[in-house]
């Protein structure tokens, strides 16, 4: 990607941090592939552009349910590109190029941006300026009729859970979990013990001890709900939205540590270009 390009996309800043079990870290990421399906069967549409492909495992079940759409799918991990490419062959094109993804889009009806698990990404790696240019540019610079969002990103309320309500959850957890990952996370993200979203950031991700020097280090809340609905222009309308807590993780926390989450955590959405009908 020459220096032009680079200027306007994700900019990870914790390259140094590399994927030590890619294929543990594809799992992880292809677990709720279903939910990450919902928008499928609520709006047509003939293009797709999925926004931090990977390795292609949601283009490809996508496939599976649409045959009749055109996959494109926009990564900048050239290793992730290669093993999608290799998986779907001539059902998809993959490029690192954003303005060749927009450019496959050309003469569609219903062209649909795809955005999963990639917004929090795009906050964790990003310095300010990419950010701006990430909703500026891409989400909601270009054509598209719709934009699917489904990420970690919970409201503002959850920050207003007061110590007391969770303080016996605190205890659990310190006096179940690994200390020592407990350690690291807490001297990155300060203590669980002040914040209930610092305290579900770590029931979020202390199971993914195989990549754990990344993981640690990635801002899996970096925003709010309310601030993504800031980002929304007056020319696109959100059609459907439900927050909500993964139920893999609610069942997990509380046969780990018999700890009851109650806040959601997540959020599905899908927003509408004004102007097409």
């Amino acid at each position: 990607m020459n220096i032009l390009n680079w200027q306007f996309f994700l900019e990870e800043l914790v390259g140094e941090k590399p994927i030590s079990n890619l294929q543990s870290y594809i799992d992880g990421m292809n677990y709720s592939m279903k939910d990450k399906l919902f928008f499928t069967e609520m709006v047509n549409f003939d293009v797709i552009v999925d926004f931090g492909c990977a390795d292609g495992t949601f283009l490809e079940q996508l496939s599976k349910i649409k045959p009749g759409v055109k996959l494109i799918g926009y990564d900048l991990d050239d290793t992730m590109l290669s093993k999608a490419q290799s998986k779907l062959g001539k059902k998809a094109i993959f490029t690192n190029n954003w303005y060749d993804a927009v450019k496959y889009t050309s003469g569609s009806k219903s062209p649909l941006l795809n955005l999963s698990s990639v917004i929090h990404e795009v906050y964790s790696y990003s310095r300010p300026n990419v950010i701006s240019q990430f909703w500026n540019e891409q989400v909601f610079g270009g054509d598209f009729k719709y934009i699917t969002i489904r990420d970690m990103i919970p409201s503002l309320e959850m920050d207003k859970q007061e110590i007391n309500h969770f303080k016996d959850d605190v205890r659990k957890v310190r006096s179940k979990t690994d200390k020592f990952y407990l350690d690291s996370f807490e001297k990155k993200w300060g203590t669980i013990s002040d914040n209930y979203r610092t305290f579900v950031h770590y029931l979020m991700k202390y199971r993914f001890t195989d990549n754990w020097d990344r993981e640690v280090n990635e801002n899996y809340l970096p925003v709010s709900l309310e601030t993504v609905k800031s980002k929304i222009p007056g020319d696109y309308k959100i059609v459907y939205e439900e927050d909500f807590l993964l139920p893999f993780l609610k069942e997990q926390v509380k046969k780990d540590f018999n700890v009851e989450l109650t806040h959601s955590t997540h959020t599905k959405m899908i927003i509408k270009n004004r102007k097409f009908k």
